[in-house]
């Protein structure tokens, strides 16, 4: 009995840590360009669900065999070759499961997820170096020891036990959160919306603090968001501070050179740009609070049927469940003088454009009356772009380029010397108008700390919004000058609202 149960254990481990495996690799390849190599033979899609069930498949399985070593207390065999490499499958494996979690209940300030990171690729290497024996000595006869048990030696119990435990350890495990609570205001408090938390209201009111992980420039790709939170009859205010030791706002500027005027990028042209870019902020918001930015996380080059690949290989945001979630973006070029975040939402994957070069999958813009940003340029190449506009007097590149104060881009009036950089961000208008503009946001950046203010209606007339209240699940990212680089955290912060 006692090896049918080791051989049931064996097995279940070996599937387990091979989904393990090639789901969390493909989540690497979101931080780590170099994983790509490995993707076409990585899954696609909602991964992050199946890492998260083999994770706890896993530690149920690392649990049961801890027992079955209490119960078999028979001493190791094997050549002291073996007795090594078990030492060292243990040791990997148990690094693999602390990291694990601590990445998921936000205990990432010791670099838990790089730790995570090394301990899986030690897996691979102790997979090799312990099944090459038993390839060479058994072959194909390896497949039967492993897969077939006979009947009457069946562990029925320890197999009834898996099935419970692992099902529900899952979901306590997806239930997971962290909890904001939302303090009311008095009826008299007027509030700011001026990117400060000076007033006493903000003085006054409980925090809470996410470690976020992932982001691209960031002191190692983390930074920790402090998070308040008030509210009043009609609307909910929320105070955002981050660490982020650069002020950046030189976005996509374009360049004046010898063959003409070049965006100044270094990956946007697959829509990855992690150098020339404004500082940014992102707000989801859900009535779940599942894993994998509550399901809507699709990784891969191709991971919705039927849709276009993406440029840079990492995957899309959708809702394919049919929920909507809010997401709020706020930017430091060009929304911050907007006193606005851009508005959007992530939906059902949208029907591709013929001509569009990005398709965005789900992540789109809440609907508008007037008013908008455009880039300065009249079709993006790689090789040069003719601006829409010339600034009248040349400007810093990292301001926006108003409508009034810039003319149409005439040739003969190119007379800005080489060298010259101008603002990418054009207004055609100081702010939007309608659904879009319903997050007002001020953001102030001091001694390498960003303060952002938001606030927003608790109750819109927008189908692609949101309602604020009691047990709306809220996660948050930071991106320091990249476009798509950014922070992220696993569990869900939940709004507790003070009646």
């Amino acid at each position: 009995m006692y090896r049918s149960t080791f051989l049931l254990l064996h097995l279940f481990i070996i599937i387990t840590v091979f989904t393990s495996l090639f789901s969390g690799l493909r989540i690497a390849t979101v931080t780590h360009d170099s994983f790509l190599l490995l993707s076409p033979i990585l899954p696609e899609g909602r991964v992050h669900f199946w890492h998260m069930l083999s994770a706890c498949t896993l530690t149920i399985l690392s649990f049961s065999y801890l027992i079955y070593r209490k119960k078999n207390k028979s001493p190791p065999t094997g050549s002291k070759y073996h007795i090594f490499i078990n030492q060292f499958g243990y040791l990997v494996f148990v690094a693999s499961l602390i990291t694990g979690w601590c990445v998921y209940f936000n205990l990432t300030q010791f670099n838990a997820h790089t730790i995570h990171l090394i301990s899986a690729l030690l897996i691979i290497a102790y997979l090799i170096l312990h099944s090459w024996v038993y390839v060479i000595q058994y072959g194909k006869k390896l497949i039967k020891r492993l897969l077939f048990i006979p009947k009457r030696q069946f562990p029925w119990v320890c197999l009834l036990a898996l099935l419970l435990a692992t099902p529900l350890f899952f979901y306590l495990t997806l239930h997971n959160q962290t909890f904001l609570q939302v303090t009311s205001l008095k009826p008299q408090t007027l509030m700011e919306v001026d990117g400060l938390d000076t007033e006493e209201a903000w003085q006054n009111t409980p925090s809470i603090k996410v470690h976020t992980i992932g982001g691209a420039n960031f002191i190692d790709g983390q930074t920790t968001v402090t998070i308040k939170a008030l509210h009043n009859q009609h609307e909910t205010f929320f105070l955002f501070k981050w660490q982020d030791p650069t002020h950046s706002l030189a976005h996509l500027p374009l360049e004046k050179t010898q063959d003409g005027w070049k965006v100044k990028e270094n990956g946007f042209v697959n829509f990855d740009e992690r150098k020339h870019y404004e500082d940014k902020f992102a707000v989801m918001l859900s009535h779940t609070c599942g894993n994998g930015a509550d399901g809507t996380t699709h990784l891969g080059k191709k991971p919705l049927d039927n849709k276009p690949n993406n440029w840079h290989g990492k995957g899309y945001h959708a809702s394919v469940d049919g929920n909507i979630r809010d997401l709020w973006h706020w930017k430091a070029v060009r929304t911050n003088d907007m006193v606005l975040a851009d508005d959007n939402f992530i939906g059902p994957p949208a029907q591709p454009l013929h001509g569009q070069r990005r398709y965005s999958a789900g992540y789109l813009p809440d609907g508008k009356e007037s008013g908008a940003y455009v880039m300065n340029w009249q079709w993006y190449s790689q090789t040069g772009v003719i601006p829409k506009r010339l600034p009248d007097t040349l400007t810093t590149p990292n301001q926006v380029l108003p409508w009034f104060g810039s003319s149409a881009y005439q040739s003969a009036k190119d007379n800005y010397p080489i060298g010259s950089q101008i603002p990418s961000v054009l207004y055609r208008s100081n702010r939007f108008e309608g659904d879009r503009a319903d997050v007002r946001a001020r953001g102030h950046w001091k001694d390498g700390v960003w303060t952002l203010e938001l606030v927003r209606k608790n109750q819109t007339s927008s189908d692609h919004d949101v309602a604020l209240q009691n047990g709306i699940c809220m996660w948050v990212s930071a991106f320091d000058h990249s476009q798509i680089a950014h922070t992220r955290h696993n569990a869900a912060i939940a709004l507790r609202y003070s009646l």
